[in-house]
């Protein structure tokens, strides 16, 4: 992995790195787990989700580990943070992660639960993988759908600019830190999430 220079990181990093409906895009969300929801392999095979249908709506209900049915798709929800600075909060993932293990990512998020909407799945996230208890001004950024090798979801991305140092959790973030988008779009951590890719590219063409 490519990870940036000790010198590079931003200042108020937390913890320090040890190691120096619209367009379709792939992604990992349609995969075996966001993050990994931060609760096992028991919390994963027995949670419940929704399962909607090409318009987003919600048609039926399941344990996640089994997959939807034929021709319904996952929802997820993940939220991108920024500070007053207007940097935004990179983390990178744990090695330990199923999905994209040692990566770098903008999107904090994770499986919607069945009877949850969007926003309040983007909320339990931030709580859970971060220690954010509220996050007032959390609004919706842009909906879009994400074809995938392992299925299909519809992905909600979320803004917020947090007010309070995060509190992550080790089990899912290795390390994270506010940088400035710049350095994210122009190659400055690798490797990184393809949907996080996409999410700072829409949300800082600047």
């Amino acid at each position: 992995m490519n990870a940036p220079a000790p010198d590079r990181r931003a200042s108020d990093a937390f913890p320090p790195d040890g190691r120096g409906s619209e367009t379709r895009t792939p992604g990992r969300y349609a995969s075996g787990r966001y993050a990994s929801e931060g609760h096992g392999a028991e919390g994963y095979v027995s949670e419940r989700v929704d399962y909607v249908d090409p318009r987003d709506r919600v048609v039926a209900q399941g344990g996640r580990a089994s997959g939807p049915p034929a021709g319904l798709l996952r929802r997820y929800a993940a939220t991108v943070c920024t500070d007053h600075a207007g940097r935004v909060l990179l983390y990178r993932r744990t090695a330990s992660a199923p999905a994209y293990p040692d990566h770098y990512d903008v999107l904090v998020g994770g499986a919607v639960r069945s009877g949850e909407e969007y926003r309040a799945a983007a909320l339990r996230e931030l709580r859970e993988e971060l220690g954010w208890e509220q996050a007032p001004g959390l609004t919706e950024a842009y909906r879009l759908r994400v074809d995938d090798p392992h299925g299909a979801c519809f992905l909600t991305v979320h803004r917020w600019v947090a007010d309070r140092a995060p509190r992550p959790d080790p089990g899912e973030i290795a390390w994270c830190g506010f940088v400035a988008p710049l350095a994210v779009l122009t190659g400055g951590y690798t490797p990184l999430v393809p949907a996080g890719a996409e999410a700072v590219r829409r949300l800082f063409p600047g």
